[in-house]
């Protein structure tokens, strides 16, 4: 009875809205939560992925054989190109020649399938491929169209919006779709940013809205994105929601994939598998299912996933969650493993005498007293649950090692292990195995083991290698610990990596030194950041940022870098950062310890400053802040697109 009389509203409101005769009850209130789904080339403006009738259905079935719909993955959504680029005799979109059945028998298919199914279309006389027919001035119309078609959902592009008028446009197609009375979630895709939806899409009646304008094929472009979700956090929340970009899984290995999921998931992202190529047509339901990963990006607790840690390469994120616990993303976008530090602080959750801590990639529960850091691989994420709560559980543990920055290919190297008992109880049985790096020898016994580790300590015991000929590979040095709790026998592994300190091979390693190694670096607060300041502040000096990123640091500060004598000239723009306003220091550029460079003292609000700077036969490169002999407080200093050319 409930769905024949929201027909008949449906019939009264628009005459030519005939639903589809195998309809799948829409969203009550679109955009309630964040869509879970599938679509099309969701970043190819040139129709170059040819989709069709069978493709949609294949995929359709496969949501459903892979129990991807039972896990919450609802939508199919077409995306550019499935509309020809002239509309029927009576002015409606009309479907390509490779949707032979027609639309309506397509999205009979799909919702005979218990799945919902979405539409493209766009602010313009055309959509962005420049190759289907867009909305403009047929807003009512199509519409109608989709209404009665049964659509569930629209992405609607906005490249041929002018002069700003884009929420206008997008508001027209929101209030066209209300007429029709059918819930139709709107999803505005602006692919080249600079219209940021995130400030008015809501208003506009839009449900969902793009903020990244490229595809996340890689796990390059989904780092990329996730830079730009910074200051996002205050714009999603039921009935709208930032959408960072799709999945394309062929590009990404397990652990990027996980990596990305556990952070969309944290930022209440639609979690859209893109469809569109070739390697991509069986999807990952393994990770896709996950259902601790869902839970997360569907549940809202008034507050969205935000940064609360960044030192250039690790970052931690974070999110309440309504039943009180928190989530915590601990990431690694660097090329090698390295440990992150973090704890039920950076989460915001009371205090209490213990903490339930679930990983969610793996299901294992343990418990803690705060501490929540550890070892993370390469492009990797861990992403944990913890609800302020005593549970009954193994300890929580951290192995990491310590190791210098940069690890000298001829001379030898220690290695310090510190594996902690974070959790109530003690650990007992504690044997360390260590594994020599390729062209490494230890110096004396690879292994080593203790009686106990009690709550809150840390057993440390400290290593030396030596190369058996000179390193030419990174050191990667895989550390793993046996030990027995009050819950039975547990295994704790880490590798212990870093990269060698070799001098720069021109011309292959001009470039940016923010994206190469130092061999170490000294800060006044906190750790000198890549491409961002005071924990992932993004540069800017005068209220001007860089393309190109740099270095953050605070006063004092010195960063090295090892040249070997191979380069020659040294640049890079420098001033205060703004997050400094009352900050005073000075710059300098240092070879072999001696004074190359230097700005004097600077003020904030003074102009930048770019240096050229000759660094012919120097070994060691040193970029240092003073704090021009007033305190450091707040002086925050930028080394903007700093630049080697060797």
């Amino acid at each position: 009875m409930r769905r024949l009389s929201v027909l008949l509203c449906a019939l009264f409101l628009t005459a030519t809205a005939v639903p589809a005769s195998a309809d799948t009850p829409p969203d009550p209130v679109p955009g309630e939560r964040p869509p879970l789904g599938i679509t099309w080339a969701t970043g190819d403006p040139y129709c170059v992925y040819q989709f069709s009738e069978d493709v949609v259905k294949a995929a359709a079935d496969q949501l459903v054989t892979s129990g991807l719909r039972d896990a919450g993955y609802a939508y199919v959504m077409l995306g550019d190109c499935w509309q020809a680029a002239q509309r029927d005799a009576d002015g409606k979109l009309t479907a390509r020649a490779s949707f032979p059945s027609g639309i309506p028998a397509l999205v009979d298919y799909v919702h005979s399938r218990g799945l919902k199914i979405g539409f493209y279309s766009g602010t313009g006389a055309k959509t962005c491929s420049g190759q289907a027919a867009g909305s403009l001035d047929h807003e009512d119309l199509d519409a109608q169209t989709f209404a009665g078609w049964g659509a569930d959902y629209l992405r609607y592009d906005t490249c041929y919006s002018v002069n700003g008028d884009a929420p206008a446009r997008v508001k027209k197609m929101a209030d066209a779709i209300k007429l029709t009375g059918r819930p139709i979630t709107l999803e505005v895709d602006d692919f080249d940013r600079d219209q940021s939806p995130w400030l008015w899409a809501r208003a506009a009646g839009a449900q969902v809205w793009r903020t990244y304008k490229n595809a996340t094929f890689n796990f390059g472009y989904s780092t990329g994105s996730l830079d730009k979700q910074y200051g996002l956090d205050g714009y999603p929340g039921p009935g709208g929601w930032n959408m960072p970009g799709s999945f394309t899984f062929s590009y990404l290995d397990t652990a990027e994939r996980q990596a990305k999921l556990g952070l969309w998931a944290v930022l209440n992202a639609p979690l859209v598998t893109d469809m569109a190529l070739a390697a991509d047509v069986t999807l990952p339901a393994a990770e896709l299912t996950n259902p601790d990963i869902i839970a997360v990006d569907q549940d809202w607790a008034g507050v969205g996933g935000h940064k609360v840690r960044d030192t250039g390469w690790t970052e931690v994120w974070t999110k309440p969650m309504s039943d009180g616990s928190a989530v915590l993303v601990l990431f690694n976008r660097g090329e090698l493993a390295a440990p992150i530090t973090t704890s039920v602080a950076d989460a915001g959750l009371p205090a209490a005498s213990g903490y339930r801590v679930r990983d969610l990639w793996t299901g294992d529960e343990t418990e803690t007293t705060g501490a929540l850091g550890g070892t993370v691989g390469r492009h990797a994420a861990t992403v944990l649950r913890v609800w302020p709560a005593n549970a009954t559980a193994a300890p929580r543990t951290s192995l990491t090692v310590e190791l210098p920055d940069s690890v000298p290919p001829a001379q030898p190297v220690t290695a310090t292990v510190r594996f902690t008992n974070a959790g109530s109880t003690p650990i007992t049985g504690a044997h360390l195995q260590l594994t020599a790096p390729a062209q490494w020898e230890f110096d004396g016994a690879a292994e080593a083991a203790t009686e106990t580790v009690e709550p809150g300590d840390t057993w440390e015991t400290a290593v030396t290698l030596h190369p058996v000929s000179t390193a030419t590979q990174p050191f990667k040095m895989p550390a793993t610990v046996t030990y027995t709790t009050a819950q039975g026998a547990r295994t704790a592994t880490a590798s212990a990596e870093a990269p060698l300190m070799l001098a720069p091979n021109p011309p292959s390693t001009n470039g940016l030194l923010n994206t190469q190694p130092w061999i170490s670096s000294e800060n006044g607060l906190g750790p000198v950041e890549r491409d961002s300041t005071d924990n992932g502040h993004p540069l800017t000096i005068n209220g001007k940022t860089d393309t190109h990123g740099g270095l953050g640091a605070h006063a004092p500060s010195v960063v090295r870098y090892y040249l070997g004598g191979k380069c020659k000239q040294f640049t890079a723009t420098v001033g205060v950062d703004d997050r400094g306003p009352a900050g005073t220091l000075g710059f300098r550029v240092l070879g072999d310890g001696v004074e190359l460079e230097a700005t004097g003292d600077m003020r904030h609000g003074d102009a930048a400053q770019h240096l050229v700077v000759p660094v012919t036969g120097v070994q060691v490169l040193a970029l240092a802040v003073d704090d021009a002999s007033d305190g450091s407080a707040g002086d925050w200093g930028d080394w903007l697109s700093p630049y080697l050319s060797c």
